[in-house]
Formats: C-alpha cells, sequence, structure tokens
C-alpha cells in the first residue's frame, strides 16, 4: 500500500502553539473517518513525551483500566489500584515531575461519550481540577462529528470553555495530492479525486503505477476490499437507520435535488424528509444549496452529496452490486469508462471553487469576494421549459459591489469564445445589485483556442487551468 504523510503544516504549527503555550493545553480534534485525524497526531508527538490512548466501545471500566495500562507504562511502574478515569489522571498529575509538556491523547473520544453521558462531566473535573495549571496538553480527538460536537464543542457540554483550541481535520485539496502521486498529470488527480475526495486513506489503496480502472477493480470494485462497504460502513457507524438514510443519498446521487423529487425518490413523505436532510447535512454528507446571489431565506434550494467518496460510491459501487458479489467488477468499470468524464463534471466545478478560493486568499483575483456558490434562476419573457439558467461559480462580495461569474469546463476541447458569450448573456439574468462591477472568468481542462485568448486580453476575462493552477499553488 502506497502511504505517504501529505500537508498538515497549519494543522501541525497550531498544535505545537498550543503545547508551548501557558500550562494545560486542552485541544480538541474532529473530523469525518478515515481523514487522517490519528496520523496528524501521530506527527506532532512523535518527538514529545506523551500517552497515546484509542478508545473503543467497551464502556467506562474497560477502556479506564486499559487507560491505566498506558499510564503506567510510561512510567515504568506497577499499575495504580484505580479504576476510573479521574483516578488515572490523578496519577498521572502525580508521577509527571517534568517541566516539558507531556501530551496526553484519547483517541475516538466520542465512544466513551456515547457509552457514558457522564463521561464529558468526568473531563471537565480532570482538566478543572487535577491537570490545571500543570504542564500537560490534553487531546480529545473523534470521528463522529455529531458527538463530537455536542459532548465537547456545545454550550451545553460541560467542556464549553475549557478548550484552548479545536481543529476539524479536513480532507485534502487537489493541490496536495501531488504528494501522493508527484507524477501524476492534473487530469489524473482530478481523476483519483473524484473517487476518494482527497481522504488520505482512500488515496493510500491507490497505487501510482496502476491506471484509475486497475485501481477501482483492486481497491473499490471487490468484494474483499475495504472500499467496496466503506459507504454503508460510514452510515451505520454515525446513525440508527442507515437504510433510510441510504435511500436518500441513492435518490440524491441519481439527480434528485429538490425535497420533493429526493422524498420520491426514497419512498418517503416530504414532510418527513427534513430532520433526515439536517441530520446528513451535520454530517457532512450532503449540503443545503440556494443561488448565491440571492437571500439565504429563497426558497429556491436544492441538495447535493457534499462528500466525493460517497457520491461515487451511491453512483458506481452501490448500483453494481450484485455483480460485484458475483465477483465481476467489468459492469461498473465498463459503466466508468463509459460515463467518468460526465460525471466528473461537478467534481471539475467543486476543483474550480478550490482555485478560486486559493487565488482570493493569496489576493490574485479583481477583488476580495466574501460568498462563492452556484448561481440558478428564471429568465424573464421566455416560454417555460426555455426559461432557466445556471452557472457554475458565482463569487461576490455585497461591499465593493464586485461580482465574478465563472464558467467550468471538463472537456477535452479547447474552450471557444461561444462559451464567454453564453457566460455573459446569463449574467445578465442575475438580479443582483444594479450598480455593479462585473468580471468574468472560465476555467478549463485542456485550455483556449487562439480566439478566446484574444478576446479576453481585450475585455479582461480571466483564464485558467488545472494544470496552471498546480504549477504555480503552494502544496502546503
Amino acid at each position: 500500500m502506497f502511504r505517504n504523510f501529505v500537508n498538515r503544516t497549519q494543522e501541525l504549527d497550531h498544535l505545537n502553539r498550543e503545547y508551548n503555550s501557558g500550562n494545560l493545553s486542552l485541544t480538541v480534534i474532529y473530523g469525518r473517518r478515515r481523514v487522517g485525524k490519528t496520523e496528524l497526531i501521530r506527527q506532532f508527538v512523535k518527538d514529545k513525551p506523551h500517552i497515546f490512548f484509542q478508545a473503543d466501545m467497551r464502556g467506562t471500566l474497560s477502556n479506564a483500566l486499559r487507560f491505566r495500562k498506558r499510564a503506567s507504562d510510561l512510567f515504568n511502574d506497577m499499575e495504580p489500584a484505580v479504576e476510573d478515569f479521574d483516578g488515572v489522571f490523578e496519577y498521572i498529575s502525580k508521577k509527571w515531575e517534568n517541566d516539558r509538556k507531556l501530551v496526553i491523547v484519547i483517541d475516538e473520544f466520542s465512544y466513551l461519550a456515547q457509552e457514558d453521558d457522564s463521561i464529558p462531566s468526568v473531563f471537565q473535573l480532570i482538566a478543572d481540577e487535577i491537570l490545571n495549571g500543570r504542564p500537560f496538553h490534553l487531546i480529545l480527538c473523534g470521528s463522529s462529528i455529531s458527538m463530537m460536537k455536542r459532548t465537547t464543542l456545545a454550550h451545553s457540554s460541560p467542556l464549553y470553555g475549557r478548550r484552548t483550541g479545536q481543529i476539524q481535520v479536513m480532507p485534502l485539496l487537489l493541490r496536495h495530492m501531488s504528494g501522493f502521486f508527484p507524477g501524476s498529470s492534473p487530469d489524473e488527480l482530478i481523476r483519483i479525486y473524484g473517487v476518494t475526495g482527497g481522504i488520505p486513506f482512500y488515496l493510500a489503496f491507490f497505487d501510482p503505477d496502476k491506471d484509475l480502472y486497475e485501481n477501482l477493480e483492486l481497491s473499490v470494485l471487490s468484494k474483499e476490499t475495504v472500499l467496496y462497504a466503506e459507504g454503508e460502513f460510514l452510515l451505520r457507524e454515525e446513525l440508527r437507520e442507515p437504510s433510510t438514510y441510504m435511500n436518500i443519498l441513492y435518490s440524491i446521487s441519481r439527480g434528485a435535488g429538490r425535497a420533493g423529487e429526493i422524498a420520491a425518490g426514497a419512498f418517503m413523505d416530504t414532510k418527513d424528509l427534513s430532520y433526515y436532510l439536517d441530520t446528513l447535512i451535520k454530517l457532512g454528507f450532503i449540503r443545503k444549496e440556494h443561488p448565491v446571489a440571492e437571500k439565504s431565506s429563497t426558497r429556491k434550494t436544492i441538495y447535493v452529496i457534499d462528500d466525493p467518496f460517497m457520491r461515487f460510491w451511491f453512483r458506481y459501487v452501490l448500483v453494481h452490486r450484485d455483480f460485484i458479489e458475483a465477483g465481476d467488477s467489468s459492469q461498473g468499470i465498463a459503466d466508468i469508462k463509459k460515463s467518468y468524464d460526465r460525471y466528473l463534471g461537478e467534481t471539475f466545478e467543486q476543483v474550480c471553487k478550490e482555485i478560486l478560493t486559493d487565488l482570493n486568499l493569496q489576493d490574485r483575483l479583481p477583488f476580495r469576494f466574501r460568498s462563492i456558490g452556484r448561481q440558478w434562476g428564471k429568465i424573464t419573457g421566455r416560454p417555460k421549459g426555455k426559461n432557466d439558467y445556471e452557472i457554475d461559480l458565482v463569487a461576490l462580495n455585497q461591499d465593493t459591489k464586485d461580482i465574478l461569474f465563472c464558467e467550468c469546463k471538463w472537456q477535452k476541447q479547447k474552450i471557444d469564445t461561444d462559451v464567454y458569450f453564453s457566460l455573459k448573456e446569463k449574467a445578465s439574468h442575475v438580479k443582483w445589485l444594479r450598480e455593479r462591477e462585473q468580471h468574468f472568468a472560465i476555467i478549463s481542462r485542456s485550455g483556449f483556442t487562439e480566439k478566446m485568448h484574444e478576446i479576453a486580453k481585450q475585455e479582461n476575462v480571466l483564464l485558467l487551468t488545472p494544470t496552471e493552477y498546480l504549477l504555480h499553488s503552494k502544496p502546503a
């Protein structure tokens, strides 16, 4: 398996600042499963005195006794006669006589809290009375985002206000993936990103010496592999009614976007849908979108799968499950070869959003935008069925009255002027501030014609490609 530790410099810098500041530090780390939280922590503690403990679901007593063993091992000592977490922490506090901070990591803290409601209160006491004022850095880490937020970050949590820092570990961006696949072209990176979504655990299954289809056959479309069952596993780990959520996600993966469409595809009443959609949003599986140039209260709302791996799993793995179970991956591979370029259009929009956001942070755009997203609406005066418009990305700044319209094109042909003039025409239908400064951009997989380059110079159109972005962006 190909493995590497890529990026995470910002997170490591934050953890080191926490470690070097004051006495007690308490950092909460959370993020979806497989995103690299544990590896981040291991990189952080490798040159520091530490206790690394991974909790499980066997309850408080079992975990406290295992933690006690890890603590006594650090001091090369007999296990203390204590059977609870506060007792073990008292033992650690008394035994630690070094001025240098000791890092204590409780990984999968959410497992402890899930099995025992009193755990947040126990760790409040540990922070307030046992470790306070002493040279310790306590890290509470968990993969259940909803549980971590409820037990450590919410106002109602006993631990609220005790943390000195928090990190939500996010998937790697496209520009970081070259660290996993240093010889790969932008096209190849985007194709892999469309499957993995930048999750390091998934990337590790992709052999850089094999093409995409070989990797999919060996790592995803085979019933013996971890990634084959991963979509269902993620839902079962987080949810008590995974079948209902699977129906909803499957409905969205088939093209349903509005609540009524999703409910119909999931065999539900629309009135029962909102609770499930809200839960999926909180878990990061889907996102709710509205036209970015309109108020968030607008009724124009669609739902899309936000997690690229889950989107791929529902589109290409679940639908071919019967064949895969029978040991036949050929149907899935044939489907991917036939439709993957078309499927990647939405993934490419996600990549383009990353590109514009990165350029925005570097002040390399005509203005600093504050909002970015898709835009769609109706064209006044046109007959029904021919009165819709959609723009891939629109970025805007309400204060400066600047707006950028961007088209994202994942196609093999170079982009000609017809795409630009179509974009200008669609922009004229966007009802956002009569007095505004308009800017235009096109991001193309394959570059642009000479004619488009000429028009871009004349009208100051920003032309971008993933190749140029990856060439000039910083990997970390």
